[in-house]
């Protein structure tokens, strides 16, 4: 039981972007399985999986660039499909080795660009960008070639870039993976201040210290299935439990993690968990505890 007073007694927001009991197959293979997942307004979801656990496919599939085989995905309690074009207004992507800029152009060109694409002027869109430029401490660079940055610099861009059209859902896809721990510290204060501005934020990552730095809840999949959904802290609680067979144990996330990994890699018969959600509401619609 969590102490009186914490978050967990409020009620919960009501997701932005939901998941419901999705799949996909590739060659008649599933992917992902009847996953749920509900990001929240004003929040960061972790998703966390081994490799091949569906991560990426989640994501792609979140920001419909893929298709579920089963199931729907609702952006505002509306199938993502049915927003067509307008939707990108409203939810933003930073995938996993992909790249909103062209090396060839400076950085203030690359966000005109892009911004043009939004139906925005070049002084329209350099205003949106300002402040997130600014804490990014990006600026100093944007006169050069994108194309001679380094990844966290170009990585930064891409955050910014996402972010001209102030999305409402925010998707990212190992966003730190490659950046020096200056430009992770700055990357992840700066989403950290977007889901206190309201934007809900899914980041999947294999870096447990991203997830302990910025993470409100958990989902947990393995083979393309729910293992858990909840709180953070529900997550770190009831695991550190489990796996010390102590009340009062607490382990970090990822000494967690490499216990649950470790026993699927022995054991494949024996999955990581049962399906488990933490408290009501935080795990996505329809999911039983």
């Amino acid at each position: 039981m969590m102490p009186e007073g914490s978050e967990n007694d409020m009620p919960p927001a009501a997701p932005i972007l939901l998941t419901d009991q999705v799949s996909r197959d590739f060659h008649g293979k599933p992917a992902v399985s009847d996953l749920s997942i509900a990001v929240r307004p004003g929040r960061i979801m972790g998703l966390l999986g081994p490799n091949g656990a569906g991560k990426s496919t989640t994501l792609r599939m979140m920001c419909g660039l893929l298709q579920p085989t089963s199931g729907q995905i609702l952006f505002h309690d509306r199938p993502l499909d049915s927003w067509r074009n307008s939707l990108y207004e409203h939810l933003s992507c930073v995938l996993e080795d992909s790249s909103l800029a062209y090396m060839f152009l400076t950085g203030w060109d690359n966000l005109a660009y892009q911004g043009g694409l939004y139906g925005y002027g070049r002084k329209e869109t350099f205003e949106r960008c300002r402040e997130l430029m600014d804490s990014l401490k990006l600026t100093e660079h944007m006169d050069k070639p994108v194309g001679d940055w380094s990844r966290g610099t170009q990585q930064k861009l891409a955050l910014v870039t996402g972010m001209i059209p102030r999305p409402e859902a925010l998707i990212l896809d190992e966003p730190t993976l490659g950046l020096d721990v200056v430009s992770k510290r700055d990357f992840l204060q700066a989403i950290t201040a977007l889901s206190r501005q309201g934007t809900g934020i899914i980041i999947a990552t294999h870096q447990s210290e991203v997830v302990d730095t910025v993470a409100d809840d958990i989902t947990l999949i393995h083979h393309g299935r729910t293992q858990w959904a909840g709180t953070y802290p529900d997550f770190i609680r009831v695991h550190s439990r489990r796996l010390t067979g102590r009340d009062d144990a607490s382990m970090d996330l990822e000494h967690i993690l490499l216990e649950l990994f470790t026993v699927d890699d022995e054991d494949q018969g024996n999955p990581i968990g049962s399906v488990e959600t933490g408290k009501p509401g935080k795990a996505a619609e329809g999911e039983e505890r």
